[in-house]
């Protein structure tokens, strides 16, 4: 089992260890059972599951997640495997066999029931920006050359087509939040706590993250939705641009902010995919801001708002 490293945090440690599996590369390519494993506990928490499964339906659904990702579906392995990382609790089990060899034959006698551990299933379920940080290493790391698109839709989790048009960008929180219920607090706020730890979980991976481009398109830079998810919640719903002189406030028909989440110093000209360079902005703004005459003058602007806000909400504020 992993142990914690003395420096990261519990999360950071826990990020650290869910992005730096040990996978089977003996093909030339790595192999994809625990990656596929992860993604299907993740969208299961995503969706409000139980943590734990009867074996039989993790047999039928985890098997049905492997075989859509083009792998065969063999369940066994990657929960043994998950199991001894200490990602996978197999409760009751203290004689849970090691991937090595033919695990099957136990799991068929024991029937276990199995899911992530406490720690990986809440950090799936309750943070937003982990889980969105988690899936785009995974996709990066281990499915640089294919499509994960018809997988994840399999599994309920978000996914930006990298041919989407570069401006305005989505609103993330339309393609990939589910509906909120009544009393439920709006889904796009974020504690200054929660900034600050999603922030440091970002710098974890930034630097593998820089200049990296979509496989598809081969030419837009691959821009983190954890990042957008960040900057949204920082902006309370509001454009930030502090001369904003049209409906800083303004909301589409489901009440989610109005907002394209912007990166003030371009990702090709070496700006940082991070909520210290990025900027909420109306749909006016944000074209003032691409195409304006008074661009430069905006621009230099909404890039000391972006670091003022940034430290402002870093430091609780």
């Amino acid at each position: 089992m992993t142990q914690a490293h003395p420096t990261r945090t519990a999360p950071e440690d826990l990020l650290h260890r869910l992005t730096h599996l040990r996978v089977n590369r003996s093909s030339g390519a790595p192999a994809l059972y625990k990656p596929v494993t992860l993604l299907w506990a993740m969208g299961r928490a995503r969706r409000g599951a139980e943590r734990l499964l009867s074996w039989s339906g993790t047999e039928r659904e985890l098997g049905e997640a492997l075989a859509a990702a083009g792998v065969p579906a063999r369940p066994h392995y990657p929960v043994a495997s998950l199991s001894q990382d200490g990602l996978w609790s197999l409760p009751g089990q203290a004689d849970a066999p090691t991937a090595h060899g033919d695990p099957r034959p136990w799991f068929t006698a024991r029937q276990p029931l199995g899911g992530p551990t406490e720690e990986v299933y809440d950090l799936f379920r309750d943070s937003a920006v982990a889980r969105l940080a988690v899936q785009e290493q995974l996709l990066e790391l281990y499915f640089a050359d294919r499509d994960p698109a018809p997988l994840l839709a399999r599994l309920g989790l978000p996914y930006a087509e990298p041919e989407a048009p570069a401006e305005p960008e989505p609103d993330p929180l339309d393609l990939q939040w589910p509906e909120a219920r009544p009393g439920d607090p709006e889904p796009w706020l974020v504690t200054a706590a929660e900034y600050e730890q999603g922030c440091r979980l970002l710098e974890l991976t930034e630097e593998r993250r820089h200049g990296r481009r979509s496989s598809v398109t081969g030419s837009r830079p691959v821009r983190s939705s954890a990042a957008r998810l960040l900057v949204l919640g920082r902006s309370e719903g509001r454009c930030e641009n502090p001369e904003c002189g049209g409906h800083p406030a303004e909301r589409t028909d489901r009440g989610l902010p109005l907002l394209e989440v912007d990166h003030v110093r371009e990702l090709t000209l070496g700006g940082r995919d991070h909520p210290s360079q990025m900027v909420a902005l109306c749909p006016n703004c944000h074209a003032v801001k691409t195409r304006g005459r008074s661009r430069e003058r905006l621009r230099a602007l909404l890039l000391k708002v972006a670091e003022e806000r940034h430290r402002e909400k870093s430091a609780g504020k």
